[in-house]
């Protein structure tokens, strides 16, 4: 009987095994006294996706052991699950494109039977998922010598426009070089943005393997070298020293170690340029030493020079080239700290045009107006060195070849240039000065204001705002650069702005709305505009002749710039007299080109005829992500409008194109 039975449990094993069991051909039994379970037969293992194998069997058990490892033998590392109650089980959190063999075993839950022998091995391999396209990555470094730290922060973007952001979770990244990965979380917001940064324990001019993963699928990678660290710096700084005679010229000389010890200094070597024999070696005094320069005296005004930091052994740590400036001729009047600036200017017996101011303060005090009669060159070697303080405009009559201002800061309580009577000037250039536009108060002030007066002709041919930092205070009703108000007669033929940055002014840069028709040209090019128009009331450029008959003539050109809007409304670029023939520059007159405004500010024009919105390229962030640390007063200390963003310098680089500013590279 107990064989008979056997027998019935065995033909059902079989038939329940059936012709599909192409995995485990062979049905095996045990001896007939059945004390182990049939071992599972037809194992069959198939890929999901990339983390997910599906295994099934066939087998009669209460419950099952299902075992997985890397390897046919199931040395090492084998994972286990049991009890399986089902005849079928998906393993997840595998790795993609792996191979992995599996096994079955069934459980025995009954007193005197065994369970199963293992069942043959079956394996499958996991799916290849794409991964996520243009994964890229970029670095910049920071540091500060006092006290010393270096930060080098890597910004990593992936994805295409248009496709759902995946919910990625962390980066890892691994030094090629070898070494435990970094690994830094990414907040749902910068998943959905599809960047992320980071910069704790991140090295300089080191090499990653920076992988995103969403979970423990790692979905994209790329490889970067982190920018260099920093290296020692020599910088150097020259004057004209009056104290000599003849004229001498004298340079500061500063550095920065990093990690040269300031024990290793030794001299500081001069050499002229052309010239193989140093021309100055000054020794490094534990003086200079802690206050990280030193002063050298006696060079040749208007010579270049080559300045190298030596160290005890001899080695260069490092160098620097400057150029003195050049003394005065005898042809310019030399202005000492303490002389009537405003009468020197103003007199209408002045000698000479050009007029060097020694470095130092200056207050130019006034009952009235300081007239400009003559041509005029005011120089000093640096703005950092050389302040006016005005309390009244000048004003400038007359027939003019030139008004120059440059190297200086010049703090204004009024306008800087106002005009109330004829005049017709060749050539107003406002170069490399720092002009404080009254930012302490809320009164109206401006580069240069015209307004009729006693005028009956009023030209300004070329006017030049280059490689100079303006800025206002958002309070003032008053354009930055030139105003022409209702009932004046100004005209002026061409304006440029170029390598220069404009900072919080309540209106714009241009403002005209006088009778005046004439031809005109205005030029902004690789200039920082900040919290400007911040009122709303006014156009950047706003101009409203009310002649139509040159517009023709009419050109603007807004190229390789940046604007942020400081107002909550208006965001107006371009405004006209209005829309009707000739009272505005039409599109095909409008140079627009690689000119950036802040995506949350739609750019706004007084017509359709005249929007260039569509040349304009909109920058999705805020003013913090754009630029290194901004401020109203650009010229204050940490102020920054270098471009941080890596994205933007890569498309500049791409482009082979500078956008803003470029002297805060």
């Amino acid at each position: 009987m107990k064989n008979a039975i056997h027998t019935l449990k065995l033909l059902a094993a079989v038939l329940a095994a059936g012709l599909g069991a192409c995995q485990d051909a062979a049905v095996e039994v045990y001896d007939a006294s059945l004390n182990s379970l049939l071992r599972p037969s037809a194992v069959t293992a198939v890929a999901a996706d990339s983390e997910h194998i599906a295994v099934s069997w066939r087998g009669s058990a209460g419950a099952f052991r299902l075992e997985y490892a890397l390897n046919e033998d199931f040395a090492g590392d084998v994972a286990v699950v049991e009890p399986v109650e089902d005849n079928k089980y998906t393993v997840g959190e595998l790795t993609e494109a792996t191979t992995y063999y599996f096994r079955v075993m069934a459980l025995s839950d009954k007193t005197g039977v065994s369970s199963s022998e293992y069942s043959a091995v079956t394996t499958a391999r996991t799916l290849t998922e794409p991964k996520i396209p243009n994964v890229k990555a970029s670095s910049e470094m920071v540091y500060t010598t006092s006290p010393w730290s270096v930060t080098c922060t890597v910004t990593m973007t992936w994805g295409e426009a248009g496709t759902e952001p995946e919910a990625i979770s962390e980066v890892r990244a691994t030094p090629a070089a070898g070494g435990q990965a970094l690994v830094f979380p990414v907040s749902e917001e910068e998943a959905a943005a599809q960047r992320t940064a980071f910069s704790e324990g991140v090295l300089t001019d080191t090499e990653y393997t920076l992988e995103l993963y969403a979970g423990k699928k790692m979905r994209g990678t790329c490889t970067h070298r982190t920018v260099p660290g920093p290296v020692p710096a020599l910088y150097a700084s020259a004057q004209l020293d009056f104290t000599t005679d003849p004229v001498s010229a004298s340079a500061e000389i500063r550095w920065e170690l990093y990690y040269v010890s300031p024990e290793e200094l030794s001299e500081i070597v001069l050499t002229r340029k052309g010239v193989e024999t140093p021309e100055r070696q000054v020794p490094v005094t534990p003086a200079d030493i802690a206050a990280g320069s030193a002063t050298v005296t006696a060079l040749a005004p208007g010579a270049e020079y080559t300045a190298a930091l030596k160290s005890r052994d001899g080695k260069t740590i490092a160098s620097s080239e400057f150029t003195t400036p050049e003394a005065p001729g005898q042809d310019v009047i030399v202005v000492r700290p303490g002389d009537d600036l405003a009468a020197i200017i103003s007199a209408p017996d002045r000698q000479y045009e050009t007029v060097y101011l020694v470095a130092g303060e200056y207050t130019v005090t006034a009952d009235a107006a300081i007239p400009i009669a003559r041509n005029l060159e005011l120089y000093s070697d640096d703005p950092a060195r050389t302040t006016i303080s005005i309390t009244k405009n000048f004003q400038p009559e007359g027939t003019l070849e030139q008004i120059i201002l440059r190297n200086l800061r010049i703090e204004c309580s009024t306008y800087l240039m106002q005009a109330r009577s004829d005049y017709d000037i060749a050539l107003l250039r406002i170069d490399n000065c720092i002009v404080d536009l009254n930012s302490g108060a809320t009164g109206a002030s401006t580069l240069f204001n015209t307004t009729k007066g006693t005028a009956t002709k009023q030209m300004l041919h070329q006017y030049e705002v280059v490689n100079s930092i303006v800025f206002s205070n958002a309070g003032q009703t008053q354009n930055i650069v030139y105003g022409s108000a209702s009932g004046s007669i100004g005209e002026f033929e061409k304006i440029v702005m170029r390598h220069s940055t404009f900072s919080n002014c309540a209106r714009g840069l241009i403002y005209v709305t006088n009778t005046a028709d004439c031809a005109y040209e205005i030029e902004l090019e690789n200039c920082t505009l900040y919290n400007v128009a911040s009122a709303g009331s006014n156009a950047l450029i706003d101009i409203r002749m009310a002649g139509t008959a040159n517009a023709s003539g009419r050109r603007i050109a807004l190229r390789n710039s940046v604007m942020w809007f400081g107002s909550t409304k208006g965001y107006q670029v371009l405004r006209f007299a209005g829309s009707g023939e000739g009272q505005y520059v039409p599109k095909e007159q409008i140079d627009c080109a690689n000119f950036y405004h802040f995506a949350s500010q739609t750019p706004a024009f007084g017509s359709s005829a005249y929007n260039v919105a569509d040349r304009m390229t909109p920058y999705n962030g805020a003013p913090a992500d754009l630029w290194q640390n901004p401020m109203a007063d650009p010229s204050a200390a940490g102020a920054s409008f270098r471009i941080k963003d890596q994205s933007v310098r890569a498309a500049q680089e791409a482009a082979g194109t500078t956008l803003g500013d470029p002297r805060w590279e």
